[in-house]
């Protein structure tokens, strides 16, 4: 099964390491095995966040699939992952 996850229902913005750790809780607690997570609604994130997050999603027990990233939001993965 697939779960959509609207982000902007959990969080007010994209800045601390430890929101990201609350917002992976909640995806490691739905029982869906793929979680679509939608970012609509923000347009920025912290380097600190977006950290957090490529690190979750590799100790993830899901399969996480992105969507709506804003272009800055985008970026900024793509520069904490190199």
């Amino acid at each position: 099964m697939t779960a959509v996850l609207k982000v902007k229902d959990h969080l007010l913005r994209l800045s601390l390491r430890e929101t990201c750790d609350e917002l992976f809780r909640y995806i490691e607690s739905l029982p869906d095995d793929h979680v679509i997570v939608d970012f609509e609604g923000f347009d920025y994130c912290s380097r600190a966040f977006a950290h957090q997050y490529l690190m979750n999603k590799k100790k993830s027990s899901k399969r996480l699939e992105e969507v709506n990233m804003s272009k800055f939001i985008a970026d900024m993965f793509s520069v904490v992952r190199r």
